[in-house]
């Protein structure tokens, strides 16, 4: 199965902007980010089948690239609230 979470690891790494170093405008873009509708549908398919365990293997991999790389994009988006608040 594949296994997402490293993926996400070395994208926060790699991408790690500290907050004080982040311009309001590189915020305000970060905190436009989100899932186009086609994926956050996706999303709450996944999660529902999930809850009734009726996941194939494929899907929780699919589920849990959704969800590592919206927790990835919490991680930035935090960050940018941060560096609004420091403005």
């Amino acid at each position: 199965m594949f296994r997402s979470r490293a993926h996400a690891d070395v994208l926060t790494k790699v991408f790690n902007i500290p907050s004080q170093s982040m311009t309001p405008a590189l915020a305000q873009i970060i905190l436009s980010w989100d899932f186009p509708e086609p994926e956050a549908s996706r999303v709450i398919e996944l999660s529902a089948k999930a809850n009734e365990g009726a996941l194939t293997d494929d899907e929780a991999a699919e589920l849990e690239t959704y969800v590592n790389i919206g927790d990835l994009l919490a991680y930035w988006q935090s960050k940018a609230r941060q560096a609004l608040q420091q403005a």
